[in-house]
């Protein structure tokens, strides 16, 4: 495993982030919130509604928070744990366009785009629960998140994890995710079927609003991701080690706040944190500096004992190129290998920083993480992997191709010990401008249209989703 802290650094990060959170404080614009944390032992500065947080509050709210999360999926078999040792990869998240796949086109992103990216990622083994990778432009915002819930509950059976922009939406999705799961009690039981994100807003800020959803998760023990979203250099220090500082105290702030009002709700300590180009005043997360932040921070996470969330997937290229696939490449694997514990953006379906979807990207981005995922599982060393035996008995005249005994060890071991592409090409010149000497993008292409006309998943149940479009149809009708 890459680390790349000390403990003697991770252990100074913690002692400053504890200095900035009791000293400078976190601007909590939520009353009641602050009221909570005032009764919890922390000093409120009501005026400028500035909480101080004491290091031992943030000690006695660790005990409460869970160190392993079990993500619920409709079919048991995507059921996944995070915090169980491994990295699991989401897709992208909320691109507002996106490149037609037939024509190339950059277009509004719609609710047809998000269906098929739902079941795209569906499909793709890479992903391990699913984010909505689309916010479509022609759903009126009174009823957006429901809608796209619904877009995703009918387009995979993986988990899912939902947009969260106003509590009253989200609470809809919830109502939703009650009939998803088979009823209230059902729900109840199990409210980990769905998880959402929230971000703050740097430095040192959070809103009303993502406070209040932050309680709504609290209230049932849904899982959600806090972030940071600080840039360095703008919303945060330049230096990489002062970014992780501000972003510890930030997220402390709603881990506090989050197990004082639901003890054991469970949460994903999280970065979306990069740093700003100066010479062009643009967010960069293709950076090498992405990879490294999204490393300290899981490190200090786990120094606390909380599953990590990096975003560390995304890219600045404008198309699904060479410098997409290497930025993609670059810090996931960075983040993969120093213990991420969800790298959100891995699997990366659009491009432009989180602008445009592409169809193409997010095939391309399977593939990279396909292979991330087979050096982060390592080697196998056993007696029989070893082979001694074998190779002794193959000796010097024969070869694993010729040798019954050969053909059959590669039969047993092949799929456990090579990954298998699906689009990188490895045919020899003459077979590979016989199929058309076609590049990776274009088979991306063509990968992408099979995969929608042939890959079902199975319907949701007629009636609850004519339930869950009554609730869309009643938030409606509330709204001018």
């Amino acid at each position: 495993m890459f680390e790349l802290l000390s403990r003697n650094e991770v252990y100074a990060i913690h002692m400053a982030a504890m200095e900035v959170l009791e000293r400078t404080g976190i601007l909590i614009q939520h009353d009641e919130a602050l009221k909570i944390l005032k009764e919890a032992g922390a000093t409120i500065d009501q005026k400028k509604k500035v909480a101080h947080i004491p290091e031992y509050l943030v000690k006695e709210t660790l005990r409460k928070t869970p160190s392993r999360h079990l993500f619920k999926a409709i079919n048991p078999k995507y059921n996944i744990l995070i915090g169980d040792g491994n990295s699991y990869f989401t897709n992208a998240f909320g691109a507002q366009s996106t490149y037609d796949l037939n024509t190339g086109q950059r277009r509004a992103s719609t609710l047809r785009d998000l269906e098929e990216f739902t079941l795209l990622a569906d499909y793709f083994p890479a992903v391990d629960y699913i984010k909505p990778n689309i916010i479509p432009q022609e759903v009126s915002q009174d009823i957006l998140e429901q809608t796209m819930a619904l877009s995703m509950f009918k387009s995979s059976e993986k988990h899912l994890s939902f947009l969260a922009v106003t509590q009253e939406g989200f609470r809809d999705v919830i109502e939703m995710a009650k009939l998803y799961a088979g009823g209230e009690e059902e729900f109840l039981r199990n409210p980990s079927i769905i998880d959402t994100g929230l971000n703050n807003v740097p430095p040192l800020k959070y809103t009303a609003n993502i406070i209040d959803i932050a309680l709504e998760c609290a209230k049932y023990k849904i899982p959600f991701d806090i972030s940071t979203g600080a840039l360095a250099s703008a919303s945060g220090p330049v230096t990489l080690a002062g970014m992780v500082v501000q972003g510890v105290a930030e997220n402390h702030a709603v881990l506090v706040l989050t197990e004082l009002v639901g003890p054991g709700t469970p949460m994903i300590w999280g970065s979306c944190a990069t740093i700003m180009d100066q010479r062009h005043g643009t967010a960069s997360y293709g950076c090498p500096e992405n990879g490294l932040i999204h490393a300290a921070f899981c490190q200090v996470a786990h120094y606390y004992g909380i599953p990590y969330y990096g975003a560390a997937g995304i890219v600045d290229s404008k198309v699904p190129d060479a410098q997409a696939a290497y930025e993609n490449t670059m810090n996931v694997l960075t983040a993969t290998l120093a213990g991420v514990d969800v790298v959100h953006d891995a699997v990366y379906g659009i491009v432009e920083t989180g602008i445009t979807a592409s169809y193409e990207m997010f095939a391309i981005s399977n593939e990279i993480c396909g292979a991330i995922k087979r050096i982060a599982k390592g080697m196998k060393v056993t007696k029989e992997t070893l082979a001694v035996d074998l190779i002794d008995r193959i000796g010097h005249e024969s070869n694993y191709l010729t040798s019954d005994e050969g053909l059959d060890f590669t039969r047993k071991h092949l799929l456990e010990e090579y990954w298998i592409p699906s689009l990188t090409d490895r045919t020899s010149r003459p077979d590979w401008e016989g199929k058309g000497s076609k590049d990776m993008v274009l088979r991306a292409k063509e990968k992408i249209k099979k995969i929608l006309e042939t890959h079902k998943v199975s319907p949701l149940d007629k009636d609850v989703e004519a339930k869950m479009r009554e609730i869309i149809k009643a938030r409606a009708k509330k709204k001018p």
